[in-house]
């Protein structure tokens, strides 16, 4: 079931092209994720705290291996 997933993270960045590079990647990959943080800095653009990544459980090596792959991380 949808709703019983886990999430982990994997990562922290605060570079916006990053994470819209990371967000392709996992969605062309069908592997569920959300940003953890990524509000804060739309309302508070000076802040420059890290974003974290959060990833299924199951599937969060495959999401590693692929990150690394494509230089994220």
């Amino acid at each position: 079931m949808a709703n019983d997933l886990e999430f982990v993270e994997i990562l922290q960045t605060t570079d916006p092209t990053e994470i819209e590079v990371i967000r392709s990647i996992l969605k062309n990959s069908e592997i569920k994720f959300y940003f953890r943080g990524q509000a804060l800095g739309r309302i508070f653009p000076t802040m420059n705290k890290p974003v974290r990544l959060m990833v299924e459980k199951d599937r969060s090596d495959e999401a590693s291996d692929l990150l690394k792959g494509h230089g994220a991380q």
